[in-house]
Formats: C-alpha cells, sequence, structure tokens
C-alpha cells in the first residue's frame, strides 16, 4: 500500500520524467538516423592515370566516384592548355572544360589521354595537377573540393602477362563476323559433305599422302607403288576369303 500510495503521490513527477527520457531517447535516434543517412549520401570523387586494360602503353583519364552517394555539378580546374600528347591540349577534353553533372555511386568516366611510347621522360617532369569541386544531393549548397597531382611516371616498367579478355572477347567476336561474311557473301563457300564423315576423312588422308609421296624422287615413287600393291593385293585375298567363308557358313546354316 504503501508504494501505490508514493506513486499515487509522485504521479505528475514520474510522468514528467518519463517524457523527458523519451525525449532524449528520440532525439538520439533522430542523431543516428541522419548520421545514417549522411554516410550512406557522401559522394567522393578520385582522379587517377591509369593503363588501358589491353595496351598499357596507352594512359587514360579516369574520373570515378567511390562514394555512396551521387556527385551532382562535378567541376574541374586545372591548366586546360596543357598538351600530353603535344598535339592535343586538355581544354579538347569536354568533361574537364565544361564539367560533369551527375556521376552516381561506383560510376566512372575514363578518357584516352596520351600514349606514353617515347613521351614517358619529358611526361614525368610535369605533373598534372587537377582539382575538383563537387556537390552532394542532399546538401546541394555545400562543395567538395579535392586536389590531384597525377605523375605519369607511376606506372613506368608496367608489364602484363597474356592479353586482357576483353581483347580476346572482341577478337573472337570480329572472327566471327569476318566467318559470317564470307559465307553470305560467297567468298567463302561452306563445306556440304555428299559422302560419310569416315570416307570423306579417308579421302582427305589419301589426298595428303599423295602430295608426300609426289614429293620425293621417282626411283621411291615405284618402290612405295609397289610395295602399296603387293600390301592392297594381300588385304584384297585377305578379304576375299573372309566372304568366302561367310557365305559357306550361311550355306550350311540354310541347309
Amino acid at each position: 500500500m504503501a508504494v501505490i500510495d508514493w506513486l499515487n503521490t509522485n504521479n505528475g513527477a514520474i510522468i514528467g520524467i518519463a517524457t523527458v527520457v523519451l525525449v532524449g531517447v528520440t532525439i538520439c535516434y533522430t542523431y543516428l538516423t541522419w548520421r545514417l543517412l549522411k554516410a550512406n549520401d557522401t559522394p567522393e570523387i578520385a582522379i587517377s592515370l591509369r593503363p588501358h586494360e589491353a595496351y598499357i602503353h596507352c594512359v587514360m583519364l579516369c574520373i570515378e566516384n567511390i562514394g555512396t552517394g551521387a556527385a551532382r555539378n562535378i567541376r574541374f580546374q586545372t591548366d586546360l592548355s596543357f598538351k600530353p600528347d603535344g598535339e592535343r591540349a586538355l581544354e579538347q577534353v569536354g568533361f574537364l572544360k565544361n564539367g560533369i553533372d551527375y556521376l552516381g555511386p561506383k560510376e566512372n568516366i575514363e578518357h584516352f589521354l596520351v600514349s606514353v611510347i617515347g613521351k614517358l621522360d619529358k611526361l614525368k617532369e610535369t605533373p598534372l595537377e587537377i582539382g575538383v569541386t563537387y556537390t552532394s544531393s542532399v546538401k546541394l549548397k555545400r562543395r567538395h573540393e579535392r586536389t590531384f597531382c597525377l605523375d605519369f611516371g607511376e606506372d613506368e616498367g608496367l608489364a602484363t602477362v597474356g592479353k586482357s579478355p576483353l581483347f580476346e572477347i572482341a577478337k573472337a567476336a570480329k572472327d566471327i563476323q569476318k566467318d559470317v561474311r564470307h559465307v553470305t557473301t560467297g567468298f567463302r563457300k561452306p563445306v556440304i559433305l555428299t559422302e560419310p564423315l569416315s570416307k570423306h576423312h579417308l579421302g582427305k588422308h589419301v589426298s595428303t599422302l599423295e602430295i608426300r609421296i609426289d614429293r620425293l624422287p621417282s626411283e621411291i615413287q615405284q618402290e612405295i607403288l609397289r610395295e602399296l600393291d603387293i600390301v592392297v593385293s594381300k588385304r584384297e585375298q585377305e578379304v576375299a576369303e573372309k566372304e568366302k567363308n561367310v557365305q559357306a557358313e550361311t550355306g550350311n546354316n540354310s541347309s
């Protein structure tokens, strides 16, 4: 009874304390939710130089969003008059000059920049510096800023073993396209067999032997033909005897 009386007496104070605790929990939950949403919608633009997958002497300029949120209103600051290949300036790279409106998470843009054959020593003397600013989808007014110093000599001495799978797939597709074009245009007619496959293979083998024998001196050719005639005659006699025996057995069984 004493506890109940105390609760009844202090009912207002207990409700007030519970309300304060509930408000604190709600504020804490709201703050954690905001932090989680912010962490899941934070873009991160990275700029790098990468060798081409199939041709490692070709350097690609790669712009990639490695963050978890979309990047908007991406703008670049660099020396647009810089000519990495001695002919084309960076101002001819559209996205460096005009920027990128939107780049989703894990998306990237690659652009061929320069072939380092015969130019690597000169390119290493002047690293390429590119600054980038961008906003996130949540806070469009807050701009992120990054600066990247790209060294053309980072991949010096890089080598690959074998060819890129993409290169092999492209080559195979090209060969298939070439064969189909030859068939459709009649340049290479399809082979249509009008005889059993075993007989076809035997004919090809005989033709190959004829070519080999034809390359030998005439006296050796005559010797081979005599030996071949003996072997053929012997096999013909064996086949004739087998057929005769089979006919004799068939006749005995029928009688």
